[in-house]
């Protein structure tokens, strides 16, 4: 029996967001956090809508004559100005026959692929935070919270969240699960107390018996466990590393053998997949919680690490590893664990999920989180996914200022031009000034007023905004202009209240605007708006070379946004901080000036001084004079009077250049520009090498972006050496994606270094890692780097 009580508002965090077919229409079913735990909200009697010219609704006449349709005429238009209608569908199924029907007849349905769930929230601008006003219906087992009306809240709720991670054996058997959180720890793990032991192989005392660990008989007991663990102390979000493709991938592959319901979404709902064996965040099903993957989270967030293991991210950003002594070889060590010392392996496991905890916690990846879903609308857990985010920020004011979006893109074969890049001047120098603009792409936006909507609504206007490729734009109320005001103005306030996740969040969305209108994927693309951002581009950084260079300065090298001034020898080093300031202003302010008198418009181009180069190197391409391009190695003294040497695309930050070849280069331009010989140690590295005391340093770590039999080329060196290497102990498992090969280039070729067969082919490390990083330092110096080779050879 249903009972409806008072009506009631509530406020909340949206965590997960449902479609519900039922035999009445279409329920969108919202899991809301709020400060008194999670509820469950629906609206009732939805349907699906997309719209379509209305002079194409005759040649759908036959299919929309059935009751599971609806149509009505619009005020809103088309990008060509044609008058538009909606159609309605209640059904799913009908929805997709009628998509299949309009493509089989060639007629374009517009905002076709928007979700009704993702659609009632973006046309309220609601993205995270919702307030609902409604009643709840109390049923058998569940209260549900019936929504009447909605709209975009400010809260801020505290959501419970956990660390998860598995231990299991190399056939993916259960053999652990840790779950660690704030002021909480537990690992469930197969075994009896009775399995713990005294000694560890080390003659040191065990762990022994831990508080934290709940022995389990088997693995579909640990399953049943973590179940009811789920319901009791239901978390909001679960984190992990790997945790969507490894962990709970594996958890409903186990589940599914053992013919368990995997019931750990929210109201008992199970764990799926939206597409089968696809197991992917974008495909994870899990109603009423939210996933969080380190490794994604960490790339969206813009940190760049050479590995994304968790000893390699762990060891860098918080100073620890693993509680495992062989990294690499930890399955033979797990599986040992398990048989001999349970608690260790229980202490192994609960060091992992911790690890992922304090990774989140020291890069505050969970309050980037939120403002990313905040600031876009997303679901709360989405990586990527920018041109949706685009269309869920663009979408509600484009249908207020009266069109409906594109059915797909303008494609005329003209692609724009990408960023420029200038040719470099090379050579070594002191005193470089680098100069950026700041947000240069969202600012050319916003003053040149760039706008789709503003592309085609300028009919009856006069003054027009001249674009490139013939476009011009509308002065009259454009919204992607007025979006990225927004956009920076937020950011303004985040960055004075030092809110740095908030700051980050914004600064990605903003500069994601450009890539978004110049991908074929986006309805909005067209040639004429990426080109309008680029070209521009181009013409406001030459324009500000020639401003400098009439000051009586040299630039070297540009690229996109940034600027490299060159002093000159007869400058005041004294003072450069405070004239790199005021010529940045100097700059600004030019624009100001040039942009209101020549075009009436408000510059929002501002250049800032980013950093002084005491000594700077800028390279010559290999076998040529002419300068390199982004690329360069320069150097400066820190506030602790310690140098600090900055590498830009030099070998030092690419992982396919051997630790020896990386560590040598930068010894070489730490001698260059501290005024130290170079010829001698360089000799003295030659002649290690020949002589195999620096073999540990000539190791390559390369791990395969797919299985090897999906590689165009199989002599590529870290696929060749896993293919030996899978010749040798049959392992498949070391040509899978994601294996990481570790390899040697000898006279037969690159070999694994696990079973080496062949002498170490030295001249190639000599002639292709060694020779080329050190040839520009020695060029810098008037030396010539053929001596030193020369008389090396004389000595074998």
């Amino acid at each position: 029996m249903l009972i409806e009580q008072n009506r009631e508002t509530i406020t909340g965090r949206i965590l997960s967001r449902h479609l519900i077919q039922g035999q009445s229409g279409l329920t969108l079913r919202y899991y809301i956090a709020t400060r008194n735990g999670s509820v469950v909200a629906e609206v009732r009697g939805q349907e699906y809508v997309c719209f379509c010219p209305s002079k194409d609704l005759a040649a759908l006449s036959k299919l929309l004559q059935h009751n599971g349709y609806r149509t009505q005429p619009l005020q809103l238009k088309s990008f060509q100005h044609l008058p538009m209608s909606a159609i309605y569908c209640r059904s799913t199924k009908d929805y997709r026959h009628l998509l299949r029907v309009a493509k089989d007849l060639g007629v374009s349905l517009h905002e076709a692929d928007i979700k009704p769930q993702q659609r009632f929230l973006t046309e309220r601008f609601i993205a995270l935070d919702i307030e609902c006003e409604g009643y709840f219906e109390h049923q058998i087992s569940q209260a549900i919270f019936v929504i009447t009306r909605a709209r975009k809240a400010a809260i801020d709720v505290n959501l419970k969240a956990i660390s998860l991670d598995f231990e299991c054996s190399g056939h993916g058997e259960l053999y652990s699960v840790a779950l660690y959180g704030k002021s909480y720890r537990k690992v469930i793990l197969v075994g009896k107390e009775t399995d713990v032991c005294q000694v560890t192989k080390n003659n040191q005392q065990s762990f022994g018996k831990q508080e934290y660990i709940e022995f389990v008989a088997d693995e579909a007991a640990l399953i049943t466990c973590l179940i009811a663990w789920f319901e009791a102390y239901d978390p909001d979000v679960i984190i992990g590393w790997a945790v969507v493709t490894f962990d709970l991938a594996l958890l409903y592959r186990r589940a599914k053998k053992l013919g368990i319901d995997l019931t750990i979404g929210r109201q008992n709902q199970s764990l799926g997949w939206k597409v089968e064996d696809k197991y992917r965040p974008e495909t994870l099903n899990l109603p009423g919680r939210v996933v969080l993957d380190g490794i994604d989270w960490l790339k969206a967030a813009f940190y760049h690490f050479e590995r994304y293991s968790l000893e390699f991210v762990a060891r860098a950003l918080l100073g620890e590893g693993k509680a495992i002594e062989q990294v690499d070889n930890r399955l033979e060590e797990i599986e040992t664990m398990f048989i001999q010392d349970k608690p260790a392996l229980a202490h192994y496991n609960l060091t992992d999920s911790r690890l992922v905890w304090d990774i989140f916690e020291s890069t505050k990846l969970f309050d980037f989180a939120i403002a990313r879903a905040q600031l876009t609308g997303l679901e709360l857990g989405r990586v990527g996914a920018s041109v949706e985010a685009f269309n869920r920020l663009y979408l509600p004011h484009l249908h207020r200022s009266g069109f409906i979006a594109p059915a797909e893109p303008v494609s005329t074969g003209i692609e724009s031009p990408g960023g420029y890049v200038m040719d470099s001047i090379p050579g070594f120098y002191k005193d470089i000034l680098v100069f950026d603009f700041k947000s240069l792409y969202p600012s050319i936006i916003q003053t040149f007023l760039i706008d789709p909507k503003g592309l085609i609504s300028t009919q009856g206007e006069d003054n027009l905004v001249p674009g490139f490729l013939g476009a011009q734009f509308s002065r009259n109320t454009p919204i992607l202009p007025s979006l990225i005001a927004e956009l920076s103005a937020s950011r303004e306030q985040a960055k004075q209240a030092k809110d740095l996740p908030l700051s980050q969040a914004i600064k990605i969305i903003m500069n994601s605007l450009y890539g978004v209108l110049g991908s074929r994927g986006c309805v909005f693309h067209d040639a004429k708006l990426a080109s309008s951002i680029t070209m521009r581009g181009h013409e406001i950084m030459l324009t500000t070379k020639a401003w400098i260079e009439a000051l009586g300065y040299k630039v070297i090298y540009g690229d996109t946004d940034s600027t490299f001034v060159w002093l000159g020898e007869k400058h005041d080093a004294q003072d450069v901080q405070r004239f790199g300031h005021e010529l940045a202003q100097q700059i600004t302010e030019k624009w100001r000036e040039k942009l209101n008198c020549q075009m009436s418009l408000t510059s929002h181009l501002v250049l800032e001084y980013e950093t002084h180069f005491e000594q700077f190197v800028m390279p010559t391409l290999r076998g040529s004079s002419l300068g390199s391009k982004k690329r360069y190695v320069g150097a400066y003294t820190k506030a602790d009077s310690q140098l600090e040497i900055v590498f830009k695309g030099m070998e030092q930050v690419r992982t396919d250049w051997s630790p020896l070849a990386r560590k040598v280069q930068y010894e070489l331009y730490e001698r260059l520009f501290t005024h130290q010989p170079v010829e001698q140690y360089l000799q003295d590295i030659i002649e290690s090498l020949w002589q195999g005391k620096l073999d540990q340093e000539l190791v390559f770590q390369k791990r395969l972006k797919r299985n090897v039999e999906h590689y165009k080329s199989q002599s590529i060196p870290h696929v060749k050496a896993a293919l030996k290497l899978f010749g040798m102990n049959g392992d498949s498992k070391v040509i899978k994606r994601g294996a990481l090969v570790e390899y040697m280039i000898t006279i037969n070729g690159a070999e694994p270094t696990q079973h080496l067969q062949s002498a170490i082919d030295y001249s190639y490390y000599l002639d292709k890692q060694l020779l080329p990083i050190a040839e520009p330092v020695f060029a810098v110096l008037g030396k010539e780097i053929t001596t030193i080779t020369s008389n090396q050879m004389s000595l074998l």
